[in-house]
């Protein structure tokens, strides 16, 4: 009787498999299962995540979920979201998801709730991230009526109908910004300028919270313009340095939207001793910069890798009967000295 190698006798995930869902070459899966050098830790890491994920998926023998994520936001939060799929795919057992990502400037809200709808309709869940717009409405509610859960993420969409929210509680994650700036600045009249986009829910209910804060503690402080940008960098700092050249510079300036990169532009042209205090949402690897140069005083955030599992977690549970509301996720602080 012929004698089995030991890759015949090996039952566990095959090394394509365990390259796919670890996003790395074969050549690098084969080093790391034997142990070689010239592969970098946390790829090395990555490669045994998936390979642990792989086996409990055999071990469990129960189907993989497949949930499908469809995000219209601005190009950082989708690459920062991306990096969370990512992570999910390579390292949670039962499940993939698969990502659609579409810069908000670019959104066709018709187009894109057609999309959801369509795709969705053959997932075992729907993650959603989007603005207010009542054809992405009508496609979240077809979905729920076919029995897919739908869970919207980062900013809700509760006329949608969907089967629950995960993320922050934004009103207060727009209080914190409040009272960030408030006690930035000195005790006297001072104006600050807000700067805001698309009708995203969640921006509607950070500017609500910090308005709240501004009245109820700092009423010295009053919002002096509020600034509609497109999430584009380039435009966004266009539209800030003609409002500078036309106004007195502002004691602070809160961008409750995308484009943190575009503010930070604008507010480099201005001599250090007039720079407004900068607070917007999202820790990314570009606001991280910013606080580490000193544009930026503080990024309001959230984890997303968290909120993502969080959301995972949900689906698969809903599928099974559970449909308790998850609580709202913890809302993070960033300054130059924690945002590693």
């Amino acid at each position: 009787m012929a004698t089995k190698t030991p890759a015949q006798l090996w039952k566990g995930p095959t090394v394509e498999q365990i390259a796919k869902v670890a996003r790395v070459g074969v050549a690098t899966v084969d080093r790391v299962l034997n142990n070689r050098s010239n592969v970098r830790e946390n790829t090395r890491l990555r490669v045994l995540a998936a390979l642990d994920k792989l086996k409990q998926d055999q071990a469990n023998g129960t189907a993989t979920l497949h949930i499908k994520l469809f995000c219209d936001s601005g190009e950082t939060f989708n690459a920062t979201l991306a990096s969370a799929e990512a992570a999910i795919n390579s390292s949670t057992p039962g499940v993939v998801v698969h990502g659609h990502y579409v810069p908000t400037n670019q959104v066709d809200p018709a187009a894109f709730a057609d999309q959801v709808q369509a795709e969705g309709a053959s997932a075992d869940g729907v993650i959603v991230v989007s603005r207010e717009h009542p054809a992405i409405n009508r496609a979240i509610r077809a979905l729920c009526r076919q029995g897919i859960p739908v869970v919207c993420l980062t900013t809700d969409l509760p006329n949608s109908g969907r089967s629950a929210y995960v993320g922050n509680d934004q009103y207060a994650a727009g209080s914190v910004a409040g009272l960030l700036i408030g006690n930035a600045l000195a005790r006297e009249k001072a104006k600050i300028l807000l700067v805001t986009s698309m009708a995203f829910r969640c921006q509607q209910e950070r500017e609500m919270g910090f308005r709240r804060v501004l009245r109820a503690e700092f009423p010295h402080l009053k919002i002096d313009e509020r600034m509609m940008s497109d999430d584009r960098p380039q435009t966004t700092a266009e539209q800030l340095m003609r409002y500078f050249s036309k106004h007195d510079y502002p004691a602070a300036i809160y961008n409750v939207a995308g484009a943190n990169r575009g503010v930070a532009q604008a507010i480099g042209t201005i001599a250090a001793e007039h720079r407004p205090v900068f607070v917007g949402h999202e820790l990314t690897g570009h606001t991280r910069a910013m606080l580490e140069s000193g544009v930026m005083d503080y990024v309001v955030s959230h984890d997303f890798i968290g909120e993502m599992v969080a959301a995972v977690r949900w689906i698969r549970g809903a599928r099974e009967g559970a449909r308790a509301a998850p609580p709202f996720t913890r809302v993070l602080v960033h300054t130059r000295y924690n945002c590693d």
